[in-house]
This record gives C-alpha cells, sequence and structure tokens, in this order.
C-alpha cells in the first residue's frame, strides 16, 4: 500500500510541475504577442550582450584556472639560472667572427 501511493505522490507532483510549466509557457507567449516587434528586438540585442560578457569572463576564469593549475607549484620553486651569468650574452660569442693570421702559403 505504501508503495502504491508513494507512486501516486509523486505522479501526482509531476503533473503539477507539467501543469505550472504549460502555465509559464502560455503566459510568456501572451507576453511576446504584447510587445512590437522593436521591443522584441531590443529586449534581444540586450540578452545577446549579455550572454557574450558572461562568456568573456568565463574565459577569463578558465585561463585563471589553466594558468594556475599549470604554472602554479612550478613557479614556487627558485630559479636555478638565477645569479648564473649569461652564456649567450657575456664573453666571447661564439658566433663572432674571430681573427686568424693570414696564410702565407695562399697569397
Amino acid at each position: 500500500m505504501a508503495l502504491k501511493e508513494f507512486l501516486k505522490e509523486k505522479f501526482s507532483k509531476d503533473e503539477d510541475f507539467k501543469a505550472a510549466e504549460k502555465e509559464f509557457k502560455i503566459r510568456k507567449i501572451i507576453e511576446e504577442r504584447q510587445k512590437s516587434s522593436n521591443e522584441r528586438e531590443l529586449e534581444r540585442f540586450f540578452e545577446e550582450q549579455r550572454q557574450a560578457k558572461i562568456k568573456m569572463r568565463l574565459e577569463t576564469i578558465r585561463k585563471q584556472k589553466n594558468r594556475n593549475a599549470l604554472v602554479g607549484p612550478i613557479m614556487d620553486k627558485t630559479n636555478i639560472f638565477k645569479g648564473h651569468k649569461s652564456i649567450l650574452t657575456n664573453g666571447p660569442s661564439v658566433f663572432k667572427k674571430v681573427k686568424t693570421k693570414k696564410s702565407t702559403f695562399f697569397k
């Protein structure tokens, strides 16, 4: 008996929800029909702008999370190259031409 009562209550709640949803849709349709086309277009424009702002915020949050996930633990460690002389800029360069004595064999 308890199972039958439980199922009856559950289905009645589903029916109530469906009825409320249907009523909401009808109200929304009536409100849309009462507005002019310009008002509907203006509301659509504002909604698109709002959605674009939300999307941009989400992208920045996701980038920050990715950056923190990728760089966070690594940046806490000390830099092993800090305090060392730069190999490429100081001292004789490997890429510069080295002056050599002219060969006397080929004149």
